[in-house]
């Protein structure tokens, strides 16, 4: 199978939304809403509520590694292998991610006087760093690489169903009702079993405690069942996509509207249900998990399957910045924490007052974010890439 083939429209597109929610959704945490005017009110909503771009990057690398499998299983030719599975996972993930968090450490402790923890260094680089409120968030200049170890701990788990399900179940329909059964006891039985276990004590909980502190009321609620939920939401998403695209032609205008309701239907869910920082009260997850992922998992299918909306999603710039995303992702708070730190000390959570001033803090953040993932893809994520496809190939 060549890459063309495991292409999924509008793949790019979401990546890029993902990207830029998660984005704005840190710029627009140090803007005060009190103080900001009031046509300013909406976006500063919103703008609070980006970090679900954290779902849809899950839900994203779910329907992407999943897809070349399904493919596979639809079209009964042979499966990937896990060899090549866990190389390309391993060339992605761990040179940008290891070179981040070692860099954040070090100007930690010699621009700033941080100590090095070395529990939180380790486990972040073993990418186990989301099991543990002391380890959550692996590097003290950079939150964001939270999200990392659980991602990855999606990876290594996904072939672990799949593989079973390809063998054993034989159709389509079998392989789809396997995976919605394994969602549904997911979220039914062990997400609430693991709530009740692992539930952390009040002593020291709370984001006014620091990062450990929140980390503390994060968990469990973030923890990798909910977030291999969402992975397993967009695994489903490409099986359906594979049976779809072999069964009928991409481009149907009943796909556009379909497409166009469904991302209506997210931002009105978002806007209205998710309290930032906080699990949803129905499903005591992060990201109104697992409401928010099926809406965008069938979104992506229809603008997979549509006429004219895969091409507005897939523009030019957001196919541009789905390239640059995870370094875009993995440096913009380091950028925003040490221009807090060295420059201007206001910049906190709704520490700016000032409108004007604020969009030009946000303005440098994206401007350096930018440029150094950009440096990152050209000239060290890229190559990294090549040599691994070019392994995988050979």
């Amino acid at each position: 199978m060549n890459r063309q083939s495991l292409h999924i429209r509008g793949a790019d597109g979401f990546r890029a939304v993902a990207c830029l929610l998660v984005l704005f959704h840190h710029l627009t945490q140090k803007m005060n809403p009190d103080s900001a005017p009031s046509w300013f009110a909406s976006i500063h909503h919103f703008g609070m509520r980006g970090e679900v771009g954290v779902s849809l990057f899950f839900v994203l690398s779910g329907a992407l590694l999943s897809y070349p499998f399904w493919i596979s299983f639809i079209n009964g030719t042979s499966h990937p292998s896990i060899k090549n599975y866990s190389i390309a996972r391993v060339a992605r993930i761990v040179p940008a991610t290891w070179l981040n968090l070692i860099l954040c450490t070090l100007i930690a402790l010699y621009f700033y006087d941080i100590p090095v923890n070395f529990n939180m260094l380790i486990s972040g680089l073993l990418f186990i760093n989301s099991y543990h409120y002391s380890t959550f968030f692996p590097a003290e200049l950079n939150g964001p690489l939270w999200s990392i170890g659980l991602e990855v701990s999606c990876y290594v788990i996904l072939p672990f169903l799949l593989y079973p399900i390809i063998k054993k179940t034989g159709s389509f329909l079998k392989a789809f009702a396997t995976l919605v059964f394994v969602l549904i006891l997911l979220q039914v039985v062990v997400n609430p079993w693991v709530i009740e276990t692992f539930m952390t004590s009040e002593d020291g909980k709370g984001w006014d405690k620091g990062l450990v502190g929140g980390a503390k009321a994060w968990l469990p609620y973030w923890n990798v069942n909910s977030f291999f939920s969402q992975f397993l939401v967009g695994s489903i998403a490409a099986l359906v996509i594979a049976r779809l695209r072999k069964n009928i032609k991409p481009d149907s205008i009943r796909f556009d509207i379909a497409g166009a309701g469904l991302l209506l239907a997210a931002v009105a869910v978002v806007g209205v249900r998710l309290i930032p920082g906080s699990p949803d009260s129905l499903t005591k997850q992060a990201y109104l998990s697992p409401i928010y992922a099926i809406i965008m998992a069938a979104a992506l299918v229809c603008i997979a399957m549509s006429h004219y909306a895969y091409k507005v999603v897939d523009n030019a710039l957001f196919v541009w910045i789905s390239k640059i995303s995870f370094g875009v992702y993995l440096w913009h708070q380091v950028v925003q924490n040490i221009l807090q730190r060295s420059f201007k000390e206001s910049y906190v959570y709704f520490g700016i007052t000032d409108i004007g001033q604020w969009t030009r803090l946000s303005l440098i953040v994206i401007a350096i974010a930018v440029a150094i993932a950009s440096l990152s893809w050209y000239f060290f994520e890229k190559p990294i890439l090549q040599r691994a496809r070019r392994k995988i190939s050979s």
